[in-house]
């Protein structure tokens, strides 16, 4: 079997359990009509993965919650991913990242008028960061939330955000006072709010249906005081923590996206024949799925080391290995599911096989949560700083004949 072979035989039981009831929960045409855009959020399956604690599986059970852990969360994304689709297993990490970040800060308030509902299948969330003018830099936004005695009026826009038009609230990151990460708060917005605004439904994305991205604004729409999430200076705190999670969380469903055209493509190699014999006799293909399950499974490791570390609460120290997961996860992803549908051919690029959607849901994921390109830039200033050697002789680079600089600085001996 291609997967994590480092789970414990607990976390391995839990997976194929998973397996075996999302695959019994989503129906086979679901993916499909969601595709299409016939269903722009998939209310019905989060209740029924509700019922089995599917939603907020890291969340203790007090909460609704599944009371296991981060990876636990992941492995169930997985399986939504391979059985589903990119979009079932987005709509359902909500509630791992804004689940948590709920249940970590939240207040009493907070807890009972959102997020147990939540995990109950009772309320629906999503997240508001991305704006018109800011992405990546999320120290940019330029969403502000006034206070104005018990209340906080908001201002400004949000883009590309998933489910926006469909769900009952939103976790919304606005700045508080001028200034940059500083300044940045989280918030429980109501969507039934006057001054909240659909600008636009995007929906006819290239992949990635079913959910309708909307851009949104916030027009003078006022909010108690009471939907802060903790404290006014602990935003871009708890903004980093939802990151980290998602990033984990959310690639382990691409994992499962390319596990499942993989096992696609090498089964259809195991049964068509060209020039007369099987396409896996062929070398060229052999090696190729041999490739591909070794790159698979290399990602599924960074990603189980990423979630492990984030369980102990190791997350600020571990943005290289987080950005290294997300990285090498959604990269594989595309890598896997393209060159499967190359296995398959002609017949790939039809529909007769999910591989074509989801290549076209793949492809999103080196987009979201923080960009390949992120993830490259916060890798290399991590693996500078802890491949730097101090006894390296920098004043010997252009000059080596006067000496190595990777043998340190000459040092005393005595006899």
């Amino acid at each position: 079997m291609i997967g994590d072979r480092q789970l414990t035989p607990e976390e391995a039981a839990y997976a194929d359990e998973a397996s075996r009831k999302i695959r019994a929960l989503v129906p086979p045409d679901l993916p499909e009509r969601m595709d299409r855009n016939e269903i722009l959020y998939p209310k019905d399956y989060l209740r029924a993965m509700a019922k089995h604690h599917y939603l907020g599986v890291q969340v203790p059970a007090t909460f609704n919650g599944g009371g296991l852990t981060i990876l636990h969360d992941a492995l169930v994304n997985e399986m939504a991913g391979h059985w589903g689709s990119a979009t079932l297993a987005c709509s359902r990490s909500f509630t791992s990242h804004g689940g948590f970040i709920l249940w970590k800060y939240g207040s009493d308030y907070l807890h009972d008028h959102y997020l147990r509902p939540t995990l109950a299948g009772e309320k629906f969330v999503c997240q508001a960061l991305t704006e018109p003018g800011t992405g990546s830099d999320a120290a940019a936004i330029e969403t502000t939330a006034e206070r104005r005695g018990q209340t906080y009026v908001l201002n400004g826009q949000k883009r590309f955000i998933d489910g926006a038009q469909s769900v009952d609230f939103i976790i919304v990151a606005a700045k508080v006072r001028r200034g940059g990460r500083e300044a940045m708060a989280m918030f429980c917005v109501d969507t039934d709010r006057p001054g909240y605004v659909i600008k636009e439904v995007q929906s006819d994305w290239m992949g990635f249906r079913g959910l309708g991205s909307a851009w949104i604004a916030f027009e003078n729409l006022e909010i108690p005081a009471t939907n802060l999430i903790g404290e006014e200076s602990q935003g871009w705190k708890i903004l980093m923590e939802e990151l980290a999670l998602e990033r984990v969380v959310a690639t382990r469903a691409q994992l499962g996206q390319a596990h499942r055209a993989l096992s696609i493509a090498a089964n259809y190699a195991e049964h068509r024949r060209t020039f007369g014999k099987r396409l896996r006799d062929h070398q060229h293909i052999a090696f190729k799925v041999a490739e591909l399950a070794t790159r698979l499974d290399a990602a599924y490791l960074l990603n189980t080391r990423a979630a492990r570390l984030l369980q102990e609460g190791r997350g600020k120290e571990a943005r290289l290995e987080v950005a290294m997961a997300k990285l090498a996860g959604v990269e594989a992803a595309w890598e896997v599911v393209d060159e499967s549908l190359q296995i398959l051919g002609g017949i790939g690029y039809t529909k007769k096989y999910p591989v074509e959607r989801i290549l076209r849901d793949v492809r999103a994921s080196r987009l979201t949560a923080g960009s390949t390109e992120m993830m490259r830039l916060i890798i290399q200033q991590v693996a500078f700083d802890r491949l730097r050697d101090p006894d390296f002789r920098g004043e010997l680079v252009g000059r080596e004949l006067e000496g190595s600089p990777v043998q340190g600085p000459r040092r005393e001996t005595t006899r």
